[in-house]
């Protein structure tokens, strides 16, 4: 595309063009199918449904699969975008996930090849009145920023995924000096 409004990158997954841009929540797992199922379509529809699971969980929303399109669907809006590579049973590239998308940018593309259907996210389907619930409480979402919307998709992403594939996660913030210190540290060795 010549003269595009953003920077276009080639990569070798499967799936045909999309946009990858800030209020999305981009998971592109590394994981050794070897050790759990050797089967590209099993490994496509799990992510699939770790979405589905986050979406139900996290916001009520109730999304889907539609027959022979891949991604998460919530009526004819595609919120969440899947598009793999797997080398020796070892799995690249992930999901995008459209959280607080601003989403013009699809306009100058066809996402994921797919003509007759519209691209959503988790902001335009909770400000359209809708009820969440969040933490076992039901919230009224016109008071959730996009910070705390992506928060909340962040932390239930990484439960979902960690259940659906048998993992156990440690999270542990570390401070930017910490982290300062530690490459200080590594660049005087």
């Amino acid at each position: 595309m010549k003269n595009a409004p953003f920077n276009i990158y080639r990569t070798e997954r499967g799936g045909e063009v999309t946009y990858h841009g800030p209020g999305q929540l981009v998971m592109y797992p590394i994981i050794n199918l070897r050790r759990h199922k050797m089967d590209l379509h099993w490994y496509l529809r799990t992510l699939e449904e770790v979405v589905i699971r986050v979406l139900s969980s996290a916001f009520s929303i109730q999304a889907s699969r539609l027959e022979g399109l891949t991604g998460v669907w919530v009526g004819n809006e595609k919120l969440a975008a899947v598009g793999i590579r797997v080398s020796h049973w070892i799995t690249y590239h992930g999901l995008a996930l459209n959280v607080t998308t601003d989403l013009s940018p699809f306009k100058w593309i066809v996402p994921c090849g797919i003509h007759d259907r519209q691209v959503g996210s988790i902001k335009g389907l909770v400000r359209e009145g809708k009820q969440c619930i969040i933490d076992h409480g039901t919230t009224d979402l016109h008071q959730l920023d996009d910070a705390s919307l992506i928060h909340t998709t962040h932390k239930s992403l990484i439960e979902e995924f960690s259940q659906a594939f048998q993992l156990e996660y440690c999270y542990k913030s570390i401070s930017a000096a910490l982290l300062y210190e530690s490459k200080q540290s590594s660049l005087t060795k």
